[in-house]
């Protein structure tokens, strides 16, 4: 069957003025040099450019008690931390507690469903994370929805010596209050984090440790470890974790059991409601699953909960109320009860949720990502971070962004003070290479549909990872993209989705929205459908058709995308095409 598309236009500003703009704001600092710095330049000075076969890491060869004098990250070289005391009148002391160093092992859920007002984050690393730095993670939802930590003992972690090709690295200073043989919380940047080496001051040999929940921890043995100390650490991290790949031929029935937490009879009760309102099941594909999700729960809005039942968890998710730690709670215990692995996760200014995926046939089971549902605040406050680099991931986040999430602070929108321009400018901007000399993610083959993770040079889906027979189809318009057959509308209710409108001009790297929607019979409008964005080249049949992003109809069948526009795409003006995979009672549509 060959469908007739009638597409909606966007012009794709040319790459001179993006060009330009990227001049202005390029800091003298970033000029690239000709030779490796031997010694670190002081404290706070901006790293500088590497050639693209540069090492890793540059000086001593990294071990426990010693650090290298540099690492490379994303072209640029980044000078080891100085063992100094501390260097802003806020920056925490953990093993105190206290704001910006105090690990919550429970949570409770509040009612208190309006807008933050400034927030305010410290940052540790650099490059910087902000404002995802990783304080306190919990696994565990007990009857009354307080959330805990279900193993809170504690593993050794080995200082591994040496980086892992492929990983990204991050250095971590923080002050550290020492008892002998007392664990002592210290932030991470991911689950899986590695330590690759450390240095402290005054000299001493520490041990650094995980709980079930992934919090790490640090302490020291010796009688000697008292008082407050400089801890220097480089560590690393898969970047699978921070720029997921939607899993392919995957149903959310293939998630192991074993990997979830179960729930309170009560709890699961609910979650079960939660799941009919959401169009949830355990038999449908795991992105489908994981897209619709995260839509739902990133359209979340800073607002009073009107007639609450009592049952909070219930309250909010019916009225999708609330900023970052409401959403990211009952994101938990929605994703769990279904079978996806989900945990909370925070810091003294932001919580976002990590959720476990299978990686079907790759060299490992799995891992973590990192989801950000978004918040709402009026400003974020950074300290600490004058001077550093901000990461990038090595890929677009691959899921819907509707209008409630697209404008907020996790994205560096809005008030935020403490960042300079060009740090704001750097972390909006994609990453140019994969930090480690590899270039970053190959492209795929002419003519291939890529996927909005992958919009930007990030990790690719393994190359022998075809997708599978029961992989939802994604109708498309020409070559390249899966064809729609008889056999996939067959005992199947219609289905249409239509391209109402799109904002005539985007720069490459800008968002630009994109509305539609989804009818069935009687042109009555389908709610929780999922939706899939394409752009291609005007005049050219949708052939070179890539895929943009995601997002689900609403309640009268209308969709809304802000979609990034990708840095490397075509400069000319751009068709907007939109398909829908359909479900069990819905045929698969494309719009026409």
């Amino acid at each position: 069957m060959r469908a007739r598309w009638i597409a909606v236009s966007i012009a794709i500003a040319g790459a001179a003025a993006v060009t330009a703009m990227a001049e202005e704001r390029r800091p003298a600092s970033l000029i690239p040099i000709l030779h490796e710095d031997v010694r670190p330049p002081p404290s706070g000075a901006r790293a500088r450019h590497l050639p693209p076969d540069a090492p890793a890491v540059l000086g001593e060869e990294p071990a426990a008690g010693r650090n290298p004098t540099a690492i490379r990250d994303d072209g640029k070289i980044l000078p080891e931390p100085e063992a100094s005391p501390a260097t802003v009148s806020e920056e925490p002391i953990h093993g105190r507690g206290g704001f910006g160093a105090e690990r919550h092992t429970e949570n409770v859920p509040d009612d208190r469903t309006r807008g933050d007002d400034t927030l305010h984050y410290i940052e540790v690393f650099n490059p910087s994370v902000v404002p995802f730095k990783r304080m306190s993670a919990l696994d565990a939802v007990r009857s009354d929805y307080t959330l805990g930590i279900a193993d809170g003992s504690e593993s050794e972690l080995r200082v591994t010596g040496a980086p892992t090709p492929g990983f990204d690295r991050f250095w971590g200073s923080v002050l550290v209050d020492l008892r002998p043989g007392e664990s002592v919380p210290i932030p991470s940047v991911a689950p899986e984090m590695r330590i690759v080496s450390y240095e402290v001051e005054p000299r001493i040999q520490l041990t650094f440790s995980v709980d079930g929940a992934d919090n790490f921890y640090v302490r020291s043995d010796e009688e000697s470890a008292r008082g407050v100390h400089r801890l220097v650490f480089l560590a690393e991290a898969d970047p699978h974790y921070f720029a997921p790949v939607m899993p392919r031929g995957l149903r959310v029935s293939d998630v192991p059991s074993r990997r979830v937490r179960p729930l309170p009879d009560r709890v699961l009760g609910l979650a079960e409601e939660a799941h009919k309102l959401l169009r949830l099941r355990r038999d449908m594909p795991l992105e489908d699953a994981l897209i619709r999700l995260v839509a739902y729960f990133r359209a979340f809005e800073p607002k009073a909960l009107r007639d609450p039942t009592g049952d909070i968890y219930w309250d909010l998710l019916s009225q999708q109320a609330g900023v970052c730690r409401h959403r990211a709670f009952a994101f938990m215990i929605t994703a769990n009860a279904l079978g996806i692995p989900a945990r909370f996760v925070s810091n003294e200014a932001h919580a976002w949720v990590e959720v476990w995926l299978p990686r079907a046939r790759a060299s490992r089971d799995g891992g973590w990502i990192r989801i950000d549902l978004g918040g709402a605040a009026l400003a974020l406050e950074v300290k600490n971070a004058s001077g550093k680099s901000m990461y990038r991931p090595r890929g677009a986040d691959p899921f819907p962004k509707p209008p409630e999430y697209s404008q907020n602070y996790t994205r560096l929108e809005g008030d935020i003070s403490g960042l300079s321009a060009n740090q704001i400018a750097e972390a909006q901007s994609p990453r140019t290479g994969g930090g480690d000399g590899s270039g970053g993610a190959k492209e795929p083959g002419a003519g291939a549909a890529r996927s909005a993770g992958d919009s930007s040079g990030g990790p690719a889906a393994p190359a022998d990872d075809p997708g599978g027979d029961d992989e939802p189809p994604l109708p498309g318009p020409a070559e390249g993209l899966p064809a729609l057959t008889e056999a996939q509308l067959h005992g199947k209710r219609r289905t249409a989705i239509r391209v109402t409108g799109a904002g005539p001009t985007a720069f490459r790297g800008e968002t630009v929205a994109i509305e539609g929607v989804v009818t069935g019979a009687g042109d009555a409008g389908l709610a929780g459908q999922t939706v899939v964005i394409y752009l291609a080249p005007a005049g050219r049949g949708g052939d070179g058709a890539r895929i943009v992003g995601h997002t689900v109809s609403g309640p009268d069948g209308r969709f809304r995308a802000d979609v990034e526009v990708p840095y490397e795409i075509e400069l000319v003006a751009q068709e907007v095409f939109a398909s829908t995979p359909g479900d069990d009672a819905q045929q698969p549509a494309i719009s026409q």
